[in-house]
């Protein structure tokens, strides 16, 4: 592990956070061998891969934001996550063997690793406290997916966006949450199946009453987000 990367991990250690996958796949095999992992550029807005696609294999973002959505014939999409470093894409095709259940593009220039099918496999079977580190990923994804279904289904839109910012943000010392990830109002927008409008709207109001502020994209939440707008 390159000396950027241990103070990487001491620097999340300190802050509180979990150790990604990434850092763990660093650990034991990236800087190793090189055998398993081969890093990929991604210009912004470039697709990684698209829904239906067969798979090669998945990706761990290395640095840079990716947007995970789903479309329809039409071309209407439809958000279901925003990730970051450290979290993987395409985990689900690479273990069934099965076409991709949604798009993977590149929300600014980013770097990602591609692992391929049978190194993956042969990954895990060297592996076994990684392979039950993927189980657990894969059972954060399908909570964090449920969570999303109902909050489109059960809520309106200013309870869409409010569950939104709480499940990305994080609590600092001081008791405000910050944000994880430079979301647009665009990307909020497309997250709870609204207009980029209406987000600015809400963004606006909250701004107002001193919940919430922004600088250069950083959203800071400074109290309890109100339940009505």
């Amino acid at each position: 592990m390159t000396a950027r990367e241990e103070d990487s991990g001491k620097a999340a250690t300190e802050a509180g956070e979990q150790p990604t996958f990434f850092d763990e796949f660093s650990r034991h095999w990236a800087d190793r061998s090189g055998r398993f992992a081969h890093e990929k550029s991604l210009p912004k807005g470039s697709l990684l891969f698209s829904q239906g696609d067969e798979s090669d294999g998945l990706f761990i973002i290395k640095d840079g934001r990716a947007k995970v959505y789903i479309s329809d014939d039409s071309g209407k999409e439809m958000v279901i996550a925003i990730l970051g470093p450290g979290e993987v894409v395409g985990e689900i095709a690479s273990l069934d063997g099965e076409v991709r259940t949604a798009s993977v593009a590149a929300l600014e220039p980013s770097t990602v690793l591609h692992i391929a099918q049978s190194d993956f496999k042969a990954f895990l079977a060297e592996n076994h406290e990684l392979a039950f580190e993927i189980i657990q990923v894969l059972t954060r994804r399908i909570r964090s997916y449920a969570a999303s279904v109902s909050n489109l289904a059960f809520k309106n839109v200013y309870e869409r966006i409010v569950t939104v910012l709480e499940q990305n943000s994080g609590e600092h010392e001081d008791g405000t949450r910050v944000v994880k990830g430079a979301f647009t109002h665009q990307d909020f927008a497309d997250m709870v199946g609204s207009s980029r409008e209406m987000v600015s709207r809400v963004f606006s109001e909250l701004t107002k009453g001193e919940y919430i502020s922004t600088d250069h994209r950083v959203i800071t939440i400074h109290k309890k987000l109100p339940k009505g707008w």
